[in-house]
């Protein structure tokens, strides 16, 4: 059933705003009405457009796991400490790999040195004219 599934720009749509709501593609694909996650992986393999908005849907999702971090954090209980820092470890971990520009640990340095070398041959003077040191 999922294979006859067509993409079409409603869909698209849907899938884009559930990703960016924070749910799962594997859970976006299990309802009947959606497409199969290998029909959507191959879609995302042979069309750019569609794989663009994908990707880009996953990032702005990725907001959403971390405003959850924030409010696991104000709620956390002594007895489930463990269990939130495990969470928040891979909610910081996907924000450094989907955005990294915003939140990647990565710092670069750039350094704008420039050095010029020239070099000139010596003149001298002979009865106060300028000759070449040839």
């Amino acid at each position: 059933m999922s294979n006859k599934i067509q993409l079409t720009k409603s869909l698209t749509e849907s899938l884009e705003t559930k990703l960016m709501n924070g749910l799962t593609l594997t859970s976006i694909c299990q309802a009947k009405d959606m497409p199969s996650l290998s029909t959507v992986y191959n879609w995302i393999k042979t069309d750019k457009e569609f794989s663009n908005k994908i990707s880009q849907a996953r990032k702005i999702g990725c907001q959403y796991y971390l405003d959850k971090m924030i409010d696991e954090l104000e709620t956390v209980s002594s007895k489930d400490v463990n269990l939130v820092r495990e969470k928040l470890h891979h909610y910081r971990w996907l924000a450094s790999k989907l955005l990294p520009s915003l939140y990647g640990d990565k710092q670069e340095i750039i350094q704008d040195t420039k050095i010029q070398i020239s070099w000139e041959q010596p003149t001298k003077t002979v009865e106060g004219q300028v000759v070449s040191a040839d």
